[in-house]
């Protein structure tokens, strides 16, 4: 924009001196003419330099005390044609500078020279007329018409300078709001992974720890089967003693025994993890009880805590009973118990999670507690910015607790916090009504687990 005002200014500098040689205003053509070399100066001043501040100040400070000063004063003054003119520094800086001070600042420098040629009017100094009063009439013209004309010019090229920065905003934000959108399916992507994550993983830990039961089941009816098969050969060859039959009577019941215990034990386990499968992937709302929904996260997790050697308490009283939404509410517990055993213990030997809870009015407080290595004051603040995490690229993808926290406040309606010192470990603290809010049936609970 400067640049083109620099062009125009100077086109009509020169003309203004053609003008004043016509009507034999020989001060004001001197004036415009080196008006128009000075322009032409600082406009190559600029180019070179591309110091835009102090370019538009000098162009400024040409027009208005050069040009417009200069001309007024040997004119008339006050009563000069030309003296109109001085209204168009302020309006130049402001459409160069912005709304800013330096604007008021121009516009004081305009009203000083202003105030400063009428006060010589009226002190009675008087400025000099040195043009051929004959052309008052066509002088006056000129520069009325060329002050509309500069209005004119200015305010179009402003109007052409908006128009283009604002298609160029608004191209900015077409592309902003792909952008957005883009991040935004990403994200749902990463968390809808983050979900599939944490299921694999208790998908891996329980089939880990059916091994055990099933192994032992399948063991020891084998062992049954060949003990009966052996009975039935004493049996056949009539050889059969009763003390025999006793034994195998006792291993029989013990045997079955062991065979009972370790299927239900797999009962158990698979009747856990269905039931948290199932919440996780449900947005149903549905009384439940906490203690059993955390028992419930608790056995699908246990293989994994066993293995890390973590040992992980349960203290929570029975008859807790909640009118909300246990899907989300076992996805927090088990992203704090998963980020307990990817973060919380480092390289020491002694490792605890413990897990209680208590109700509190209309309200229910969980606590997950470790004595693991603890936060410092850098990471304490930033656990819960989507995509922070201290483990990049080694299994850490930064959703969990960022999820956990959209969870626990877009969802059930509560809280979040944590407390941790280096060397101390780490305590998150989840706080929710007893009845989750009401809200949009429209709405799936999945638009409210998202960043």
């Amino acid at each position: 924009m400067l640049i083109v005002f620099h062009w125009i200014v100077t086109v009509f500098s020169l003309f203004y001196s053609l003008v004043s040689w016509w009507i034999n205003f020989h001060p004001g053509m001197i004036i415009m003419a080196a008006n128009a070399v000075l322009l032409l100066l600082n406009l190559a001043y600029l180019k070179h330099s591309g110091r835009f501040q102090l370019a538009t100040h000098t162009f400024l400070l040409t027009n208005c005390l050069v040009a417009v000063l200069g001309s007024t004063w040997f004119s008339g003054g006050l009563f000069s044609p030309v003296v109109s003119w001085f209204g168009l520094a302020p309006m130049a800086a402001t459409l160069l500078l912005g709304f800013n001070r330096a604007t008021f600042v121009w516009l004081c420098i305009a009203m000083a020279c202003l105030v400063g040629v009428g006060w010589t009017s009226y002190t009675g100094w008087g400025a000099p007329v040195l043009y051929d009063a004959r052309f008052n009439a066509f002088f006056a013209f000129v520069s009325l018409l060329g002050n509309m004309l500069l209005l004119f010019f200015l305010t179009q090229i402003f109007e052409s300078v908006k128009n283009h920065a604002l298609t160029e905003s608004d191209a900015r934000n077409r592309e902003l709001k792909e952008a957005i959108k883009r991040l935004n399916e990403i994200r749902n992507q990463l968390v809808q992974q983050e979900k599939l994550a944490s299921l694999g993983s208790l998908v891996a830990g329980v089939a880990h720890e059916l091994n055990t039961p099933i192994g032992n089941a399948l063991t020891t009816a084998t062992t049954l089967q060949d003990a009966a098969e052996e009975l039935q050969r004493h049996v056949e060859r009539g050889d059969l003693r009763k003390s025999y039959l006793l034994d195998y009577v006792s291993n029989s019941i013990a045997m079955h025994a062991l065979i009972t215990r370790s299927c239900e034990r797999a009962a158990t386990l698979i009747s856990s993890f269905k039931r948290v499968a199932v919440d996780q992937t449900s947005e149903q709302r549905r009384p439940f009880d906490v203690r059993a929904l955390i028992e419930d996260n608790v056995n699908t997790l246990m293989p994994s805590f066993k293995t890390s050697n973590v040992l992980l308490e349960v203290d929570v009283p029975p008859h807790i009973e909640c009118d909300s939404y246990p899907g989300p509410l076992g996805q927090v517990i088990a992203n704090l118990l998963q980020n307990a055993l990817m973060h919380a213990f480092g390289e020491r030997e002694e490792r605890e999670v413990r897990i209680s809870a208590t109700r509190e009015f209309d309200r229910v407080r969980i606590v997950v507690a470790d004595n693991g290595v603890g936060m410092d004051a850098q990471t304490l603040p930033r656990i819960f910015d989507p995509f922070f995490t201290t483990r990049l690229g080694q299994g850490g993808s930064g959703l969990g607790l960022a999820v956990s926290q959209n969870i626990m406040v877009a969802v059930l309606g509560g809280t979040i916090t944590v407390s941790s010192q280096p060397g101390s470990g780490s305590r998150f603290t989840l706080t929710f009504p007893l009845h989750a809010p009401v809200r949009d049936e429209h709405t799936p609970v999945s638009a409210f687990m998202s960043l």
